[in-house]
């Protein structure tokens, strides 16, 4: 299958763009698309210096691979999917998550990119932990990993 899927201990190693580009170059990319998510200076009002994501790494990695083949197999079935996430302490500026597509068209490319991001942040076990300029710290809310019930 053309996935690469990580969790990357950010202390020991760096997500890069390079490595997420050779991954997905093929002849057969009419187009390729790359987001880049990194850690901002402020949250809500707060000034943030720094964050620190936790995850279940078995059920992370498990939730990336179901969410890539669900994309290739929605959008484009012979594209290239590299999604990595960070784990640990990363500063402002960092890179946090990582998504690069190559897929024939750029239509599908955008969609399969959009579609992880979204699905990563719904359904992956990774949890937020923001860093603040005063010395407080906060793990923030996520979403709910429970599928919703159904009003009838």
């Amino acid at each position: 299958m053309s996935v690469h899927v990580a969790l990357i201990k950010i202390e020991e190693k760096k997500i890069s763009s390079e490595k997420a580009k050779k991954f997905i170059a093929s002849e057969k990319n009419g187009a390729e698309s790359i987001f880049v998510g990194r850690v901002r200076n402020e949250n809500g009002g707060k000034k943030v210096i720094g964050v620190t994501y936790d995850a279940h790494d078995q059920a992370v990695i498990k939730s990336f691979e179901s969410i890539c083949k669900n994309a290739k197999n929605k959008f484009d079935k012979n594209g290239k999917i590299f999604l990595e996430h960070a784990k640990g302490y990363a500063s402002v500026g960092e890179i946090s998550i990582l998504i690069a597509v190559g897929s024939g068209h750029r239509d599908e490319a955008f969609k399969i990119c959009r579609h992880v991001l979204e699905e990563v942040k719904h359904q992956s076990p990774i949890w937020k932990k923001e860093h603040y300029t005063d010395g407080k710290e906060e793990w923030l809310p996520g979403h709910s990993l429970r599928p919703k019930k159904q009003v009838k």
